[in-house]
């Protein structure tokens, strides 16, 4: 806990020319090791780790320190070996591309900051076939995993990508990588075009900035690439039931199924397939744990037989598309986890994976204007690193 009324030391006021050059100090927070504990333990007053935290808290959440974070103190010179350290300065990484800390100022009280770190930039292109999964083949080849979720979730508007995708399927990303300057990899920005061949289409989506700060996804024309609803509300699933009459695995005759089943171990997030507002949630006989989301334009959409809920999901709240509203279970009458997933219009149902919805935004005017000219920009990007890759392969080749 911070002490607000707790007093800076007097001895602790740094003043110009007071004692040797000042030193720097690298020290590591430990598990349940708070910032003030961390101070202290380096041998640094009370008054002063206690004043620190309560400037540095005004630019980062300390409750959010991680384990191995280094944090780097400047402490005063001239002091006595053993004797308490007058801090001076301290800077630690809030996350990839932020540095804050705090200064000592002269009548002894600290000053916080926060800047930009320095970190080399460099544009990443991936190329490659696919053998197994777009995720999979995707991070083989070099892309992050977090961010072969996004392709996935971006590719889920417009492609069933457990039915549509086939062995020889091509794929292609450009991104940007941040690395520190002794060449670690610090950061992945977002994906800045993603393409996908399947079958007899093309997709070419490009990541553009609408509005300032506003980022979205548009085909080469301009068309917005985000749909009403998601294809597939879970990531990596594979279909294990599809829409039709079927012999229910359990009664053992057969009926109408539905809907589809995503097979996902259990605990897996199942994401909001739109935006909407949660009118069911709770046990439904058969189906489970249960939710049902009523969406615009008379859609409904409805997952069964979760193991848990997510706490934003309750019943009369808006949830937006892609939040995480459970996790995939076995709950009510099933063989085996999985998410049983309906897509109503005007409270009926229909198959979810023959449904088609319209594209979203539509550039137009000034905007379709700048998109283009940014399009024609990443794809000379694109040609430059292709060029750059063939050289490097050929330079190999000789070698």
């Amino acid at each position: 806990m911070l002490q607000p009324k707790l007093p800076l030391p007097a001895r602790t006021v740094f003043e110009p020319g007071m004692g040797e050059a000042p030193v720097e100090r690298a020290l590591e927070i430990r598990k349940g090791q708070s910032l003030i504990a961390l101070l202290t333990g380096a041998g640094i007053h009370a008054g002063d780790a206690h004043g620190a935290a309560r400037e540095l808290a005004q630019v980062m959440d300390l409750r959010r320190l991680k384990v191995g974070e280094t944090v780097t103190v400047t402490l005063a010179g001239g002091r006595a070996p053993g004797a308490a350290g007058a801090l001076s300065g301290l800077r630690m990484k809030k996350d990839a591309h932020t540095e804050v800390g705090i200064g000592r100022l002269l009548d002894g009280s600290f000053q916080s900051f926060q800047r930009q770190r320095r970190l080399r930039h460099t544009p990443v292109a991936i190329r490659g076939d696919i053998a197994s999964s777009l995720y999979a083949d995707g991070v083989k080849h070099g892309a992050p995993a977090a961010l072969m979720l996004d392709v996935f979730r971006l590719f889920s508007y417009s492609v069933d990508l457990q039915r549509d995708i086939q062995p020889g399927d091509r794929f292609e990303l450009l991104f940007d990588r941040y690395n520190e300057a002794d060449g670690t990899v610090a950061d992945y920005g977002e994906i800045d075009y993603a393409a996908l061949r399947t079958g007899g289409q093309q997709l070419r989506f490009y990541r553009f900035e609408t509005d300032p700060g506003t980022f979205e996804y548009f085909d080469a024309n301009g068309e917005g690439v985000r749909r009403a609803l998601l294809a597939t509300p879970v990531d990596s699933a594979r279909i294990t039931s599809s829409y039709g009459r079927r012999k229910h695995p359990i009664l053992g005759y057969s009926r109408m199924h539905r809907g589809v089943d995503f097979g996902a171990p259990t605990g897996t997030p199942i994401r909001a397939a739109g935006d909407g507002t949660v009118v069911s949630r709770g046990w439904k006989g058969a189906y489970g744990r249960y939710i049902r989301i009523r969406h615009r334009g008379g859609y409904q959409t409805a997952y069964a037989h979760l193991s848990r809920y997510a706490k934003s999901s309750r019943q009369g709240r808006r949830v937006k598309q892609g939040q995480i509203i459970g996790y995939v279970g076995s709950s009510g009458l099933s063989t085996g986890p999985h998410l049983h997933y309906e897509v109503l219009i005007n409270g009926r149902q229909v198959n979810p994976v023959r449904l088609k919805l319209p594209s979203g935004k539509s550039l137009k005017g000034e905007a379709l204007e700048r998109f283009r000219l940014h399009r024609e920009e990443i794809d000379r990007k694109l040609r430059e690193l292709a060029v750059g890759q063939q050289a490097d392969a050929g330079t190999s080749a000789v070698n």
